[in-house]
């Protein structure tokens, strides 16, 4: 589930649980916690390297299912489920040694969640970046949303209310990645990283040191949005409302409308309004905000018949509450969220 092995000043942890994409269940969140304690009383270990065994995924997020069948079982309530994942998720971004990820393959969810805040996040070409709740009836969750709400408006809503992917260059662009280097450099790259001596340095002084390593590994990508997707998503995801951004979307893209009719539109109403108030919350706000509105997305909304038809049973047409934007409880949302 994780290996954690030290080389020279380096803990280097990976994710392994390559049959789930390291889908973050209760033991790997706690293996991962409990790790990170270990690292911390080392005092040989200045910084931590964090990836997977596998390449296909760094993390496809949280395990979803797991949660689905254990609430199918025994009734059980998530929310403490999630509450530990925020506690990791907060510890990672306090984390006192500089920590390193890297995102090869999937990196979704609760894997950005918990690295997010990591100052440096490599990508490479086969990674791949989303936050596909709106299908599976939650919102972007793991303080996400902190960062999204400091995004350009139409990229952030386009991305968090239809869930579409970006790449490694992408996430260069938008600053969800600090650097990108070649899929064929990973070998000669961790092996002279865990060469690097960094004994008697300070945090300043390690996370300098393994910039300039990156320098010499630094990789042009190509971005998977062109110029022209990325004036598109501006007209589309520009307008000034959630009905506005629909109309748009369904005379103009039919592919990209069906990602907005597959998802619950009690949650793209909920994404589309946190994007406003979470530019006034702080990381760990958006965090505990994010408890509040799972824990409504469980008991009033689609969370549960989301990931059953998603991620369970694969069916095509979810039995999501709202069936337009009219009826939704829309003074209740803005309670939820802080307002009046």
């Amino acid at each position: 589930m994780l290996e954690l092995k030290i080389e020279k000043n380096f803990a280097h942890i990976s994710l392994d649980r390559p049959n789930k994409l390291n889908a973050l269940n209760r033991d790997l969140i706690e293996a991962i916690d409990q790790c990170m304690d270990q690292v911390l009383e080392n005092d040989r270990v200045k910084a931590v390297y964090l990836d997977s065994t596998s390449p296909r995924a760094f993390c496809a997020g949280g395990d979803v299912v797991d949660i689905y069948k254990k609430v199918q079982a025994t009734g059980e309530d998530p929310i403490p489920y999630f509450e530990r994942e925020f506690r990791l998720d907060k510890k990672m971004a306090k984390f006192p040694k500089p920590i390193l990820v890297a995102y090869r393959g999937i990196a979704m969810g609760g894997g950005l969640g918990l690295s997010m805040d990591c100052p440096i996040r490599i990508a490479d070409e086969s990674t791949r970046m989303a936050m596909p709740e709106a299908r599976l009836g939650m919102v972007p969750d793991v303080g996400m949303g902190y960062f999204f709400s400091k995004m350009d408006r139409a990229m952030a809503l386009y991305m968090s209310l239809t869930g579409s992917q970006i790449n490694g260059r992408d996430a260069l662009n938008l600053g969800w990645a600090s650097h990108t280097i070649s899929s064929n450099s990973w070998e000669n790259f961790e092996g002279d990283l865990f060469d690097l001596d960094l004994e008697g340095l300070s945090r300043e002084e390690v996370l300098r040191k393994i910039q300039d390593l990156l320098g010499d590994y630094q990789k042009d990508l190509a971005p998977l949005h062109s110029p022209q997707d990325l004036e598109k998503i501006q007209d589309l995801f520009g307008a000034k409302t959630l009905k506005e951004i629909m109309e748009r979307v369904k005379d103009r893209d039919g592919a990209l409308y069906q990602d907005l009719e597959e998802a619950s539109l009690l949650s793209l109403a909920l994404i589309y309004l946190k994007y406003d108030y979470g530019k006034y919350w702080t990381r760990e706000e958006t965090l505990d905000m994010d408890l509040k509105v799972i824990d409504y997305c469980f008991k009033e909304g689609d969370m549960v018949e989301g990931i059953r038809t998603v991620m369970v049973d694969k069916e095509d047409q979810p039995s999501f509450k709202y069936q337009d934007l009219e009826g939704l409880p829309w003074e209740d949302l803005h309670r939820l969220l802080g307002g009046k």
